[in-house]
């Protein structure tokens, strides 16, 4: 369930003779650059994009894709060391600066952390410092979880993904079901879906993110795992679909046919509040909205008092507490997440660093 630990775990499966992903599917959607070569291959959409080893390709990547980007990682997680860029002199200046980010992270449990000097692999040993720049990609950003089984999809899931805070791409809030018209729902699955054919997957979960833009669906990523955070919830009490129940079938090589019902059981809506400013942390009463709460499902806070916390101004904007909240229908539900937004942001108290 770990983006870093599933290479291994397909490797594993391989040499042990047991069912699993192939590990070079594996590793073709773990690279961002080749996962676009493959759709593209396909036949499916894929924004300009060119591959960076090092500085001297900053300017002919420019060229090639244009402004605005998106430069990230190539084989990075959890949208660390990704960052939207304008023109020419912010690309250099982006470079250098997520250069120097990748430098201060490292690998631990399989995910990707800033170094506490807790321990760990150093980031650059095992996703490299590889960068892909990418045409920006306008519009509403989704999740699409997938289900596959025996080289066909069994079970395709939208939610939508609330707008980042550029030029970071730090999630703030998802709902499910999908708020958008059903034709563009369907053009979303069937991108997701063709986009998991297109890199060799036959059976597994995957956590597809793409967008709904100006000139049609587009693909962000294929992640081949069950997503984090929220997600197995999600699924389970909208759609009674249980992603553990389904990876665990897809590990034992039995066919997957997931009971989706044809109406959501629930509607949820959750969101990762960011923090605005940067400072101490000086409580957290801003959870103080949250409990004994009427709709309100849970809530988990990823920080304490008296940490350092970043706003958007100063980099990745750090994420103070997970909500999950339902409603009626989709939309009361995220209009009820954001109302709490408000209340939980007027009560953060953020004090200057000494």
């Amino acid at each position: 369930f770990v983006e870093l630990s599933v290479p291994t775990t397909a490797r594993l499966a391989e040499a042990l003779g047991l069912p699993g992903p192939l590990p070079e599917s594996v590793d073709l959607a773990r690279d961002k650059y080749k996962t676009r070569a493959c759709l593209a291959a396909a036949g499916l959409p894929t924004p300009p994009n060119c591959i960076i080893h090092g500085p001297g390709d900053l300017m002919g990547a420019a060229q090639q894709v244009g402004f605005p980007a998106v430069l990230k990682p190539v084989s990075g997680a959890a949208s660390l060391g990704v960052k939207k860029v304008i023109d020419m002199d912010d690309l250099r200046a982006t470079y250098e600066e997520l250069d120097k980010e990748l430098r201060t992270l490292v690998v631990t449990s399989g995910a990707l952390v800033k170094d506490e000097g807790k321990g760990g692999s150093s980031a650059i040993s095992v996703i490299g410092a590889t960068f892909l720049l990418e045409r920006y990609l306008d519009g509403q950003e989704v999740d699409v979880d997938v289900v596959m089984s025996e080289g066909e999809w069994v079970y395709a899931a939208v939610s939508d993904n609330g707008p980042t805070l550029e030029p970071y791409f730090n999630e703030t809030w998802a709902v499910s079901p999908s708020l958008l018209p059903r034709d563009q729902q369907v053009a979303l699955k069937e991108l997701a879906v063709g986009s998991v054919k297109a890199l060799g997957f036959l059976d597994g979960i995957f956590h597809v993110e793409c967008k709904y833009t100006s000139m049609g669906p587009q693909l962000i990523e294929v992640n081949a795992r069950m997503g984090g955070g929220p997600v197995y919830a999600t699924n389970l009490r909208v759609w009674n679909v249980c992603l553990v129940e389904e990876t665990i079938f897809a590990a034992v090589g039995v066919p997957s046919r997931p009971n989706a019902p044809r109406r959501p059981k629930e509607c949820i809506a959750n969101s990762d509040v960011n923090a605005l400013q940067s400072g101490i942390l000086q409580d957290l009463e801003f959870v103080a909205p949250l409990k004994d709460r009427k709709g309100v499902v849970s809530f988990d806070p990823h920080v304490a008092a008296g940490e350092m916390v970043t706003g958007p101004k100063d980099g990745l904007p750090t994420w103070l507490v997970e909500v999950v909240v339902s409603g009626p229908t989709p939309r009361e539900a995220l209009e009820f997440l954001l109302s709490l937004e408000d209340e939980i942001q007027s009560k953060v108290k953020v004090a200057p660093p000494p």
